[in-house]
């Protein structure tokens, strides 16, 4: 029999936190070329954002990749859309439109989660209840 932590989050009546769903899809070279440039200081300032506990980044493909992250609150998600960082991300797709496929999406929790070994996710933000 196998042992192991397993904890879930308690979350509030309302919970504030969101988890927002973004991917990137290179539609040509120039698009190619801006994401690989750009892909570990996107994941870097999102990461530092005030409100942001974590991103998740994932290849699906040379041409594709998809972020997670996940916030206190939409009010911080929504300052870091105001901020100078993502008014520079989107200077590419105001330039060249043609290039990128951007797309997102924005979740809010509305069940617990189970976690096994070490919080992830909506962990860092809500506190856990050991079974």
């Amino acid at each position: 029999m196998m042992h192991y932590p397993l904890y879930q989050i308690e979350l509030p009546e309302r919970p504030e936190s969101v988890a927002f769903v973004n991917g990137f899809l290179t539609r040509d070279f120039m698009g190619f070329l801006w994401l690989w440039k750009n892909l570990f200081w996107i994941n870097r300032v999102t990461t530092q954002a005030e409100g942001c506990v974590q991103v998740k980044a994932g290849i699906c493909s040379l041409t594709e990749v998809m972020m997670v992250s996940y916030w206190r609150s939409e009010q911080n998600l929504k300052q870091f859309f105001r901020g100078k960082y993502h008014q520079q991300m989107m200077q590419f797709v105001i330039k060249h439109p043609g290039s990128l496929c951007l797309y997102n999406e924005i979740y809010q929790p509305s069940q617990v989660g189970k976690y096994i070994h070490e919080p992830q996710g909506m962990a860092m933000i809500y506190s856990r209840s050991t079974e």
